[in-house]
C-alpha cells in the first residue's frame, strides 16, 4: 500500500528503505553515489576537522611564539643599550688606563735607564769585589800558612805586642819632647831588629820541624802499607776460617740426619740468565735440607741486610729451578745486623744467631 501523506512517506521509508537497500545492492550503489555527490563523507568530514584544529592550535602556538620574540627583542633592545652604555664607560676608562700606561711606560723607561747605569756600575763594582775576593783568599791562605808556622813563636809575638803598646804610649807622651823622641825610636829600632832576628830563627826552626815532619809522614805511609797487608792477611784468614765453619757445620748436620731419612746436601748450580746478580753466576746454597719438607741455609761470618736480600734471591731460583716451594729459609751466623735482622724478619727467613750478650761483647 502506497503511502499518501509525508508522514507515512517518512514511516514508509524508515522501515522499508533498509530493506530495498540489502535485497537491492544497485539501488544501494546508486544512493551512495547520490549522497556521495551531495554530501562530504564522514571520514572527509572528521579529517577536515581535525585540519581545522591542527591550524588553530598551530595559530595559537605561533601568536604565542611571535609575543616572546617581541618580549626576547625588548630585553635584548634593554640589553644593547645598557652594553652601549657600558661600552662607553669602558673606552672611557680605556683611554685613562692607555694616558696611565703611557705615564707608566715613560717613568719605567726612565728607570731602565737607570737600572742600566746601576746594572754596569755593578757589574764593576762586582768585577772589582772579585779581584778584592782573589787577593783576600790569597792573602788569607798566605795568612793560615803563617799561622801555621808562627804556633811556636805566638809567645814571643805577645811579648812583643805588649812591647810595641808600651812603645805607642812612649809616643804619645813623648810627642812634646822631641830629642828624647829621637832616643826612643832609636831603641824600638834595636828592639825591631831583634825581633826580626828572632823570626829568621823561629823560620830556621820550622823549616827544620817541616823536615821532620815530613820523615814522620814517610814513617806513617810505611805503617800504613804494614797494616793494609795485616788487614788484607786478617780478612783472608776470616775467610778461610768462614769456609772451614760452613763445611764442619754441613758435614755435621749431614752425619746427625741422614740416619732419620733426611737429604743433607750443598747446593751448586749455573745461573744463566742472571736472575740472582743480574749476570750469569754460579748460584751456592751452602745447606740444602730435603725430606717430606725442604729446608734452605745460609751460613755466614756475619749478615747484612744486602745478604739477606741475595739469600732471598737464592731460595728464589732454587724454587724456579726444582719447580716446588722451599718450606722453611734459615741464615745462621754469629753476627747478624740490626737492620738484617728486622728484614729477615719481615720476609719471612728464620735467623739462628748467638745470643745478644755475647755479640754486644
Amino acid at each position: 500500500m502506497m503511502p499518501k501523506t509525508l508522514e507515512e512517506l517518512r514511516q514508509w521509508l524508515v522501515s522499508e528503505l533498509p530493506k530495498w537497500l540489502r535485497e537491492h545492492p544497485e539501488l544501494r550503489y546508486t544512493l551512495e553515489g547520490v549522497l556521495a555527490e551531495t554530501f562530504v563523507r564522514r571520514d572527509e568530514w572528521q579529517n577536515l576537522m581535525k585540519a581545522l584544529e591542527r591550524l588553530a592550535e598551530g595559530q595559537q602556538e605561533l601568536q604565542q611564539t611571535l609575543q616572546e620574540v617581541l618580549r626576547q627583542q625588548a630585553e635584548h633592545s634593554q640589553a644593547l643599550r645598557a652594553l652601549q652604555e657600558q661600552q662607553a664607560e669602558h673606552s672611557r676608562i680605556l683611554q685613562e688606563h692607555s694616558r696611565i700606561l703611557q705615564e707608566h711606560t715613560r717613568i719605567l723607561q726612565e728607570h731602565t735607564a737607570i737600572l742600566r747605569e746601576h746594572t754596569q756600575a755593578l757589574r764593576a763594582l762586582q768585577e772589582q769585589q772579585a779581584e778584592h775576593t782573589r787577593i783576600l783568599q790569597e792573602h788569607t791562605q798566605a795568612l793560615r800558612a803563617l799561622q801555621e808556622q808562627q804556633a811556636e813563636h805566638s809567645r814571643i809575638l805577645q811579648e812583643q805586642t805588649r812591647v810595641l803598646q808600651e812603645h805607642t804610649q812612649a809616643l804619645r807622651a813623648l810627642q812634646e819632647q822631641q830629642a828624647e823622641h829621637s832616643r826612643v825610636l832609636q831603641e824600638h829600632a834595636r828592639a825591631l831588629q831583634e825581633q826580626a832576628e828572632a823570626i829568621i830563627g823561629m823560620q830556621r826552626r820550622l823549616i827544620e820541624h817541616s823536615e821532620a815532619i815530613r820523615s814522620l809522614q814517610e814513617e806513617q805511609a810505611k805503617h800504613s802499607e804494614l797494616l793494609r797487608r795485616l788487614d788484607s792477611k786478617i780478612g783472608a784468614l776470616g775467610r778461610r776460617w768462614g769456609l772451614l765453619s760452613e763445611a764442619a757445620f754441613r758435614e755435621g748436620m749431614y752425619e746427625l740426619l741422614t740416619p732419620y731419612g733426611f737429604r743433607v746436601e750443598r747446593f751448586w748450580a749455573r745461573d744463566e740468565e742472571g736472575f740472582v746478580f743480574g749476570r750469569p753466576e754460579q748460584i751456592e746454597i751452602d745447606l740444602l735440607v730435603r725430606n717430606e719438607t725442604t729446608i734452605a741455609a745460609e751460613i755466614r761470618s756475619s749478615v747484612s741486610k744486602a745478604d739477606v736480600w741475595v739469600f732471598l734471591r737464592k731460595v728464589e731460583f732454587l724454587e724456579r729451578l726444582l719447580n716446588r716451594k722451599i718450606d722453611r729459609r734459615a741464615i745462621i751466623s754469629p753476627f747478624v745486623d740490626d737492620d738484617a735482622l728486622e728484614f729477615a724478619q719481615q720476609t719471612g727467613v728464620e735467623v739462628f744467631t748467638a745470643p745478644e750478650e755475647l755479640r754486644n761483647v
